[in-house]
C-alpha cells in the first residue's frame, strides 16, 4: 500500500517548495541567462565598453577549424567517459546482486570510496592548514 501525504492547505505545500525554486532560480536560471546575454555581446579587455553582436561571436567560433576539432574531441571523449562509467557501474551491480557467499564484503568494497573520500578530504585539510 502507499502512502501518501495530503496538505490541507493549498499554500502550504509551495510555501515548503519555495526555498528550493529561489535557489535554482538564483543560482542556475539567473546566471544561465546572464550568460546568454553576454555571449551575445562583445567587450573591451576591462569591461567598459559592450558592443551587442548578435550570432557573429558563434558563426566566427564555428568557422575555426582548430575549435571544431577539439569540440569533436570533447564530445567523443565524454560520451566515451559517460559509456564506459555506466556500462561498468551496471556490470559491477549485476555482479554484487549475484554473488551469494560474502555479498556483504563485496558491496561494502563497492561502497567504500563514497564513504572513505570525504573522510581522507577532511583529514587532508586539517593537515594542510
Amino acid at each position: 500500500m502507499e502512502k501518501r501525504v495530503v496538505f490541507r492547505s493549498g499554500w502550504l505545500p509551495w510555501a515548503l517548495l519555495a526555498p528550493q525554486l529561489a535557489v535554482i532560480l538564483v543560482f542556475f536560471f539567473w546566471p544561465a541567462s546572464q550568460a546568454l546575454v553576454q555571449s551575445l555581446q562583445v567587450q573591451d579587455a576591462f569591461g567598459s565598453s559592450t558592443e551587442w553582436v548578435g550570432l557573429q561571436n558563434f558563426r566566427q567560433l564555428f568557422d575555426d577549424p582548430s575549435y571544431v576539432e577539439s569540440f569533436k574531441t570533447t564530445a567523443l571523449f565524454s560520451v566515451l567517459v559517460a559509456g564506459i562509467g555506466i556500462a561498468l557501474s551496471l556490470l559491477l551491480a549485476v555482479f554484487a546482486d549475484r554473488i551469494a557467499r560474502g555479498a556483504m564484503f563485496y558491496k561494502t568494497l563497492l561502497i567504500l570510496p563514497y564513504s572513505v573520500a570525504p573522510a581522507v578530504a577532511a583529514v587532508l585539510w586539517v593537515f594542510m592548514f
